[in-house]
């Protein structure tokens, strides 16, 4: 006898590990399957919402952003723009001041009307000297118009000839201006091409008769430096137009009296305030007039600072996306672990550890709205003589049994569907298995029954009732629930029979 109980063990774990090693898509953990639907469920609300969240947290952002950078940029390029016109005004408006000063001066205006005589090109230059030493200015200049003379503090430099030598042309642009004075930006070719502008005026007798230009020039390295400085440090562009919106004043030196600021609105002349306008979808510009000048500033700004800050925000939401979304992410394992384990209490009997009456309710509710696979099958079970070893060795005899039939059921029928404890002695097992497998599972079940053998108890015997689908391909699953209850009544019967065993005592 012990040998024979040692062969049906080891055919148990031989019949375990074949089970196991079978692959069937209704053989998953019940609570797992709930907890997972648990978490699907979380999943499906929770993460809507949170890329809602942050999607709609980005957009405010970036059109918060968006509209504070517009109302800064247009500050920032106010407060730029009167920075560089102090810069530039408090340079220019002195020599502008000394050379229409110089263009009334008398003295000047007698020595042009008698510059054949001997000593006015002498008389000239310390003139120009002591403008250019005294007032401070890099270069001095008279240009007359009856002889072409170039007079400055080296004397006559040269002859001006605006028909053949192009960088002349300048005198007869300005004279054919009827400008009293203008201003010329230039490189100064006599002070080593120096971003010099030049202050032109025109010089008159009593008569009103022309006499010739002069003027002084000024050096920008001041402004030059705050311009580079401040476009540097904001990331904007800096240049001086005039009316015809030609650059007068540039870093780039390649467009200054060659680049026009095409569709560039400019103030009204003399107009104090700054004109605030968009280029394009990211470039704006404030315009300033500047009278003593009669040119306009323009400060640029190309959005990058903008385009930057965008990135910075966009980078900062996501980062706090992805922080959350991990934090969400944890919550929700927290949760669905959490509803597996209260799943797990509420679905399992504790006493067996197989699935409880409820469980087998709902997959019953489940089964009844769907004909039943093809390789369907259920089993009814009914532990035999739990009263007589309830009433002769106590409840702990009968728990005994219990578990040994549970352990068996779960062992042999497990691997294919879903064991369940629906009473206090009954079982059920839902399963997707071939007639070939349950023949097999029966047999080495009823192997295991008879060579079982507990603590308390010499036996273990269960009375089983099975119907396939295969076998009633027409019937639902309360059909096959039927027959499997009227199979098993039929085995008690069988085994109360065969026994001897009074059924009323048991």
């Amino acid at each position: 006898m012990k040998n024979k109980r040692m062969t049906g063990w080891k055919q148990n774990i031989w019949i375990k590990k074949d089970a196991n090693s079978i692959t069937n898509p209704d053989c998953q953990n019940y609570n797992k399957d709930r907890g997972d639907m648990n978490q699907k469920h979380v999943t499906t609300w929770a993460l809507p919402i949170v890329i809602v969240s942050f999607l709609t947290s980005t957009c405010v952002s970036l059109w918060s952003l968006h509209t504070m950078s517009l109302r800064n940029q247009e500050e920032l390029s106010k407060i730029l723009t009167a920075q560089i016109y102090d810069v530039i005004a408090s340079e220019l408006s002195d020599a502008i001041t000394v050379s229409r000063t110089m263009a009334s001066d008398v003295f000047v205006a007698d020595t042009l009307k008698h510059e054949a005589e001997e000593g006015s090109a002498a008389t000239l230059k310390n003139y120009l000297s002591g403008i250019q030493s005294n007032l401070n200015h890099e270069a001095a200049f008279i240009v007359s118009d009856a002889s072409g003379k170039y007079y400055t503090v080296d004397g006559v430099t040269k002859v001006i000839d605006p028909q053949t030598n192009s960088y002349d042309r300048w005198y007869t642009a300005f004279l054919e201006s009827g400008e009293e004075y203008d201003l010329d930006v230039d490189n100064d070719e006599l002070a080593q091409g120096e971003w010099t502008v030049f202050v032109n005026c025109r010089m008159k007798d009593d008569q009103g008769s022309l006499l010739g230009v002069c003027g002084v020039g000024v050096r920008m390295a001041l402004a030059k430096q705050k311009l580079e400085q401040l476009e540097k440090t904001y990331h904007v562009s800096i240049c001086l137009i005039d009316e015809k919106r030609l650059v007068q004043i540039d870093l780039d030196e390649n467009n200054i009296e060659k680049l026009y600021l095409e569709g560039l609105s400019l103030p009204s002349p003399g107009s104090q305030e700054y004109l605030y306008q968009r280029l394009g979808k990211d470039q704006i510009a404030v315009t300033k007039y500047i009278d003593s000048l009669d040119w306009y500033l323009v400060v640029e700004s190309d959005g990058s600072q903008e385009r930057g800050q965008f990135v910075s925000v966009i980078f900062l939401n996501v980062a706090v996306f992805l922080v959350l979304g991990g934090l969400l992410a944890l919550a929700m394992h927290t949760i669905a672990k959490r509803t597996r384990t209260l799943a797990d209490a509420s679905l399992k009997d504790s006493s067996t550890g197989l699935l409880n009456r409820r469980a087998f309710e709902e997959e019953k509710e489940r089964r009844s709205r769907k004909a039943p696979e093809a390789d369907f099958v259920y089993m009814i079970a009914d532990l035999n003589g739990l009263k007589t070893a309830n009433d002769t060795m106590g409840h702990e005899a009968g728990d005994e049994l219990i578990k040994g039939a549970a352990d068996l059921l779960k062992l042999y029928f497990g691997p294919y569907g879903r064991v369940y404890r629906i009473g206090g002695d009954e079982f059920a097992a839902i399963m997707r298995i071939s007639e070939a497998q349950l023949e097999e599972v029966q047999e080495n079940f009823d192997m295991a029954m008879q060579t079982w053998e507990g603590t308390l108890n010499k036996e273990l015997s269960i009375s089983c009732g099975y119907a396939s689908a295969k076998e009633y391909p027409s019937e639902s699953f309360a059909g096959l629930s039927h027959i499997a209850d009227e199979r098993m009544y039929a085995a008690k019967e069988h085994y109360y029979l065969t026994s001897g065993k009074d059924r009323r005592r048991q």
